[in-house]
């Protein structure tokens, strides 16, 4: 049933939303987490095919607002679930289910790392205006966590 690429991640974007809504941002950083980094479509990927999972009435999205960028929120339909069902009947689909399932255990620290900091750059980006004052609690933040990691590496140097 899951010869073809395209079919094994439309399941896999709704396994992802069955628990609960997500961003197309949310769902790439929760594939790279449950694959532990070794697997993230690019957005190119991700975005047609929520479209499609969307015209299909799988799927279904609505639109907020952080600041002044527009974000879509995507939420498994009625029909997505019992689409998902089906797949899950499925023997290679569990596996995959289970293997992604399986490789987030304990996860990759450094991945881990890795998004929220591409997370925080984001919202950095959002920061509007000239709000100085947010932008110098970020910058103490900052320093403050590069204090923290200088004085731990100085400790695993010294030993």
């Amino acid at each position: 049933m899951f010869k073809r690429r395209r079919g094994i991640f439309k399941g896999v974007v709704l396994y992802l939303l069955r628990s609960r809504p997500l961003s197309g941002y949310e769902m790439l950083k929760e594939l790279s987490r449950l694959s532990s980094g070794r697997y993230a479509p690019s957005p190119g990927t991700l975005y047609p095919l929520l479209s499609y999972l969307e015209a299909e009435g799988l799927i279904e999205a609505r639109e907020t607002y952080v600041g002044r960028r527009r974000k879509k929120i995507y939420a498994i339909t009625e029909q997505g679930l019992e689409y998902l069902e089906k797949l899950m009947e499925d023997d290679e689909f569990r596996e995959l289910v289970k293997a992604l399932e399986g490789g987030g255990e304990g996860g990759n620290l450094l991945v881990a790392i890795r998004d929220e900091l591409v997370y925080i750059d984001e919202v950095i980006d959002e920061v509007e205006g000239d709000d100085a004052e947010v932008l110098r609690e970020v910058l103490i933040l900052l320093r403050r966590l590069e204090e923290k990691i200088s004085a731990r590496l100085r400790r695993l140097e010294s030993r």
